[in-house]
């Protein structure tokens, strides 16, 4: 069984690989684009492929299930329009499966999310064709939640150890020790004000049923100890994939490559959001207090004092300053917070896996 498990890990990362060499030999030379234009193709054949899966469960259980694909959407299934082939299946693509993603209204909020704005970048039809062949002997159903989080993890690994990436990436043995300090627990509410692809929300989760699951279900891969929560009864489930995790960042393609990290790893509700943490107009989502802050915010930038967000409690223009006022704001009574800053940050505050003392 386990060597079935590491060959479908291998095959997987070996066409993941081939997936992005081509596509930056066609072009594609920005890795987050390419990532982008790999993901977007994985969900459109793994929508199918969940899809196909559910119906068969509404056969064993008689639980209902609304297809996506059904009537005059049928059309839109991997299946009926990978076999398209040149400008037919380049602009089907372009033209009518993007905007039909986007505007699904089926409870696929997060999906919607990552196909809103998503524009095929692909340069042309036989590049997209060729790309369509390799994820087509990609069977998604055959691998679990922890192979394809841990393999889309690689994917952005890869990139990052050729020097393309790396701003975005925290390493993550850095985000496994700050977690086990801060020590999360099921029912608080975790929070990352910069979270670029997701490292430390998804990092905590792993940490969360790592803790909540009997010693004898625990395996050991590459080098960490892996849980399945299977102690966790429902509604801590629930609360954990629906209610857990929120995170903001600024970039729109970072956002998307959070929630298909996320989504990937099995944690569908997550609450990400397009949001310029420290500056321009507050809403309401300033105002939300979490248990925990785990944050690795951007070092070099500064923000015209005029934007700067003015119930911030510290006053400087250097972003990781102000980021680390944007975290002692959003924890609640006795919130924990792990944050990494650069050497020089010497205020006691400022010290890794600050404790906020206040009172209500």
């Amino acid at each position: 069984m386990q060597n079935n498990i590491q060959q479908l890990r291998e095959e997987f990362k070996g066409k993941v690989a081939r997936l992005n060499d081509y596509l930056w030999g066609a072009g594609l030379k920005d890795p987050v684009t390419r990532i982008q234009q790999i993901s977007f193709l994985f969900f459109l054949k793994m929508m199918e492929e969940q899809d196909i899966a559910m119906e068969k469960e509404e056969k064993l259980t008689g639980h209902k299930h609304k297809s996506i694909f059904a009537g005059k959407n049928e059309k839109f299934r991997w299946s009926r329009w990978r076999e398209k082939t040149g400008q037919t299946l380049y602009k089907f693509v372009r033209d009518e499966v993007f905007p039909f993603i986007e505007d699904l209204h089926n409870g696929h909020t997060n999906i919607r999310q990552i196909f809103h704005g998503a524009k095929l970048l692909i340069p042309d039809e036989i590049t997209l064709k060729r790309t369509i062949e390799i994820i087509d002997t990609i069977e998604f159903s055959r691998l679990d939640t922890d192979i394809k989080g841990d393999l889309y993890e690689s994917l952005l690994a890869s990139i990052e150890s050729a020097g393309e990436l790396g701003q975005f990436l925290t390493p993550r043995h850095i985000i496994r020790a700050i977690i086990e300090m801060v020590n999360p627990k099921i029912g608080e509410t975790i929070f990352d004000p910069a979270c670029g692809s997701a490292g430390f929300l998804i990092t905590s989760y792993e940490w969360l049923k790592f803790k909540n699951s009997d010693p004898k279900n625990i395996e050991e891969r590459d080098g960490r100890k892996i849980g399945y929560g299977d102690k966790l009864n429902k509604e801590q489930w629930k609360f954990l994939t629906e209610k857990t995790f929120h995170g903001y960042d600024v970039d729109p393609e970072m956002v998307r490559l959070a929630l298909m990290n996320l989504i990937l790893h099995g944690i569908e509700g997550a609450h990400i959001r397009r949001k310029d943490t420290v500056a321009g107009a507050e809403d309401e989502e300033d105002l939300r207090r979490f248990d925990i802050v785990l944050t690795n915010p951007p070092f070099a930038g500064k923000v015209d004092r005029e934007r700067i967000k003015p119930t911030l409690p510290v006053k400087s223009n250097k972003t990781q300053v102000l980021f680390l006022g944007y975290v002692i704001n959003s924890l609640k009574p006795n919130g924990r917070a792990g944050i990494i800053l650069p050497e020089g940050s010497r205020s006691k505050n400022q010290l890794l896996g600050i404790q906020k003392k206040t009172h209500a």
